[in-house]
């Protein structure tokens, strides 16, 4: 996929999309320039589908019209210069090659993460853990599946900042753990689809809780958000093999970086100081760090 912002959007938002939305994407997706030169109609017919299905496709992400997604398109295609062909995986791919085309998703699927990263979202997130933490409320993390690889990452980030985090592997432990949550608690869930019910169960169970919710997961997976006082969505391109999800849990892990370096700003000079404190402890017992 090039790097087109729009079209990395599209990208991220097709396993949410209706059968006749898909059939728009995929279109979009494999002639792009040609849809800059094309009417309403002609792209409706193209694709099959109704007119209206297109106007309320274009202002799913976020424009105001076809009118207007059409000009944010071909702005992208002047400001970029770069060939619309999409990069594919191919079974016949040397490692080397895999690399490259792996590496394009992943610096694109950042790049278009910028936009939709809602810069306050983002910061209120970093002040939720914040003072959670100080008012030593509970922070819950949930997740299903490869999303647990990012909740061990965020609990040793969050412990660097001496702030503690529960999470169970089990779920029956999880939900039982869950609604102990009290008002004002944290609940933080990491997802890329939304796809396990588990995820929906312990959000509701945290919204009845009335505890404050934050959701980590792929732009355009709004149902999952509905009852989150905060989502910070990423925009992702995954390989065309589809095998596991390898872009978004570089993108959610980045999210957690900057989490992690945002509250550290916060207590920068006593967080140094807890530094010097362990690397001199782990000094004495011979580790090397």
């Amino acid at each position: 996929m090039e790097n087109n912002e729009i079209l990395t959007r599209i990208e991220s938002l097709m396993p949410f999309l209706s059968k006749s939305e898909q059939k728009l994407g995929n279109y979009i997706l494999t002639h792009p320039k040609d849809v800059t030169d094309m009417s309403t109609s002609a792209l409706s017919q193209a694709c099959d589908i109704s007119e209206p299905t297109l106007i309320r496709f274009t202002r799913r992400l976020g424009f105001q019209g076809y009118k207007d997604f059409k000009l944010h398109l071909s702005a992208n295609f002047i400001s970029n210069q770069i060939d619309s062909t999409p990069v594919k995986v191919n079974l016949n791919d040397s490692a080397i090659e895999i690399y490259h085309k792996l590496a394009s998703f992943t610096i694109n699927s950042l790049n278009s993460t910028l936009n939709t990263l809602d810069a306050n979202d983002l910061e209120n997130a970093a002040n939720y853990i914040y003072v959670a933490a100080k008012q030593n409320r509970k922070i819950f993390l949930s997740g299903m599946g490869a999303s647990t690889v990012l909740i061990h990452e965020f609990q040793i980030k969050m412990m660097r900042l001496n702030i503690q985090t529960i999470f169970f592997e089990d779920i029956h432990l999880r939900l039982e753990a869950c609604a102990n949550l009290k008002k004002n608690d944290l609940f933080i869930c990491f997802t890329t689809l939304g796809a396990s019910k588990e995820n929906y169960e312990l959000i509701d169970i945290a919204h009845e809780r009335k505890a404050k919710i934050i959701v980590i997961t792929q732009f355009g997976n709004s149902q999952i958000a509905e009852k989150a006082d905060i989502a910070l969505y990423t925009s992702i391109i995954e390989n065309n093999l589809r095998l596991t999800s390898q872009t978004s849990i570089i993108l959610q892990s980045m999210v957690i970086d900057v989490l992690f370096l945002t509250i550290a700003c916060k207590d920068y000079a006593s967080i140094t100081n807890s530094v010097k404190d362990f690397r001199e402890k782990f000094k004495q017992l011979g580790h090397l760090i």
